[in-house]
């Protein structure tokens, strides 16, 4: 396996001299193919850092002229940037773990080079940070569109919270994971964390859907935490999306992070049942939107079928239930309507039973 290196402007193998030795907060952004949008990602962080902000950027073999933007940056801010690299592209999930390694700072915080951070939100953190010292800091988030209006103005997309519920501070990370899961905001951007606690949440490298793998060890070391209903970042809307293109690999990239997200959820001792509920949401709606999107295959669908058998052993039909219980009888409805049209509307594991004679029909020569 490849190990970043740290290049200067000028030497790419040269280290290039820190300029703060002890840094509160170290801005973690990975580069591949954002030519269009890194000035402006690097400007909204350059335009707010102190000196006590340590800005890393690690080029994961961007094939365009990001790097040469970020280069320039560098030269016209010494001392302020320092930039990592990948030799080949690994993708998402390893630039991170690469930058965790790296980083010095006391805090961690992710964006992505497409994003922006918002004005002021540096300044708001380090005042959170001064007074607290919590361990995980959450904030909220803006939308940015090319061709923004009225309704997407009308839809929230100025200000979305990325946790749910009256709460705003704890000690208890039961409460701190029964707001995640309502809000299902499992972006790593949002989650400004001590360097232990990142570190403790290794990204999986090679996947898709990664954040939502690194919530549970993410949550899971967390003494103290807070929410501020701000938002600090500006996340850009872009087409294309993952879910857009549901490929077999994608799949199963999605099921591999759902069931380390319940799998590291459920290990944790004294969840209320608020948080159990919230779970068992966030994986009925992955799974109605996964069944709208994901590819005709057999073997495919008898990995979802085992891994919906694993999440809801005691059947969808019972969540769905405890959704019209809470009232949300449209919510209910959709999720149990997209499953049933896929044919997962019934018990999870009696499913998986019954499913072979349905997948060999289905998928049949004569059947197509």
């Amino acid at each position: 396996m490849h190990r970043a290196l740290e290049c200067a402007a000028g030497d790419r193998m040269k280290p290039m001299v820190q300029s703060t030795p002890s840094p509160w907060l170290s801005v973690l952004v990975p580069v591949y193919g954002v030519e269009r949008w890194i000035r402006q990602c690097m400007e909204s962080v350059l335009s707010q850092a102190d000196d006590g902000v340590e800005i890393l950027v690690l080029d994961d073999a961007s094939p365009d002229g990001s790097m040469a933007i970020v280069h320039e940056l560098q030269q016209r801010h010494p001392g302020r940037i320092r930039v990592l690299e990948h030799p080949r592209n690994r993708g998402l999930s390893a630039a991170r773990n690469s930058l965790m390694d790296a980083a010095t700072g006391r805090y961690f915080w992710f964006l992505d080079s497409d994003d922006v951070l918002l004005p002021g939100a540096i300044e708001r953190l380090r005042g959170v940070v001064a007074r607290e010292a919590p361990d995980l800091v959450l904030c909220d988030f803006r939308v940015l569109r090319e061709d923004s209006g009225l309704l997407h103005r009308l839809r929230g997309e100025m200000h979305r919270r990325s946790f749910a519920g009256r709460t705003r501070a704890g000690s208890g990370r039961d409460a701190l994971l029964a707001g995640l899961l309502e809000a299902r905001q499992f972006h790593a951007w949002s989650k400004i964390a001590t360097a232990g606690i990142w570190r403790a949440a290794r990204f999986p490298e090679g996947r898709y859907f990664e954040d939502i793998a690194v919530i549970a060890p993410l949550c899971a070391p967390v003494r103290n935490w807070r929410h501020v209903p701000e938002p600090w970042v500006g996340y850009r809307q872009r087409d294309g999306s993952i879910l857009s293109d549901m490929t077999p690999a994608k799949t199963r990239d999605l099921l591999a992070s759902l069931r380390d997200l319940h799998r590291g959820v459920t290990a944790m001792q004294g969840l209320s049942a608020r948080t159990r509920r919230a779970l068992e949401y966030a994986c009925l709606r992955a799974f109605a939107a996964l069944a709208r999107k994901m590819p005709g295959d057999e073997s495919l669908e008898r990995e979802c079928l085992a891994v919906m058998a694993e999440v809801f052993p005691q059947g969808i039909p019972r969540v769905l239930a405890d959704c019209r219980r809470r009232g949300w009888w449209l919510r209910a409805w959709r999720a149990g309507h997209s499953l049933a049209r896929r044919g997962w509307g019934h018990h999870a594991g009696d499913q998986e039973r019954k499913r072979p004679a349905m997948l060999s029909r289905r998928y049949s020569p004569r059947a197509r």
